[in-house]
């Protein structure tokens, strides 16, 4: 009873649960990244969801399609442009006269060149050797 009561609480609360979701190839080690991450991933490698299915596959006709759509969306995000941010954050510290202290490392941005990264890299495994990539939500244990 008390398990459903915190769950109750919990989804009242706090929303919707987080899911992992994890990308399995026999090309590469699994990949796993929260729901919604792997759904602006999956968006920016040409598949056109709007919730994210549980569970999903690029078969090997599709890898090279799905490969090159991400690395186009990486390359159009401002975020993951690394001359842009490096210059910005320089540009900031030059106008800054006494630079405070700098945020944690795991306080900054995630970008979509950073998050796609492992993802990209399975698929490109995948490719090179023939297989296929599917994903479904994980357990968290």
């Amino acid at each position: 009873m008390l398990l459903v009561v915190n769950w109750a609480y919990y989804f009242i609360y706090c929303g919707k649960p987080k899911l992992l979701i994890t990308f399995r190839s026999n090309a590469s080690a699994d990949v796993v990244m929260l729901d919604k991450h792997a759904l602006s991933v999956l968006k920016a490698a040409g598949r056109d969801y709007e919730t994210l299915p549980e569970s999903g596959v690029f078969t090997v006709a599709q890898l090279d399609e799905a490969i090159q759509n991400i690395v186009r969306a990486v390359a159009e995000d401002p975020d993951s442009n690394p001359d842009l941010v490096y210059a910005d954050k320089d540009r900031e510290e030059e106008e800054d006269e006494y630079p405070e202290e700098k945020p944690h490392p795991v306080l900054e941005r995630v970008t979509l060149r950073r998050r796609t990264f492992p993802l990209l890299d399975m698929l490109r495994a995948a490719k090179a050797q023939g297989k296929e990539v599917v994903w479904e939500v994980g357990s968290a244990w």
